[in-house]
C-alpha cells in the first residue's frame, strides 16, 4: 500500500513538473532547474531509504 501511495506522489511531482515546464510558468531557466533538482534530490532520498531499508531486512533475516 506504502509503495503505490508513493508511487502516486511521484507522479504527481512529474505531472506537475511537466505541466509548468509545458505552460512556460518558470519565469526563468534557474527556477526551472530548482524545481528539477529539488525533485531529483528528492528521488535520491527515497531510493537511499530503500536501499537502507532492505539492508536492514537482510541483516534482521541472517543474523550472526
Amino acid at each position: 500500500m506504502r509503495r503505490s501511495t508513493e508511487l502516486a506522489e511521484r507522479e504527481a511531482k512529474i505531472a506537475e513538473l511537466k505541466r509548468l515546464i509545458t505552460t512556460g510558468q518558470y519565469d526563468t531557466l534557474e527556477k526551472l532547474e530548482d524545481a528539477v533538482d529539488a525533485f531529483l534530490w528528492s528521488e535520491q532520498d527515497r531510493l537511499q531509504e530503500q536501499q537502507e531499508q532492505t539492508a536492514l531486512l537482510i541483516a534482521r533475516a541472517h543474523p550472526r
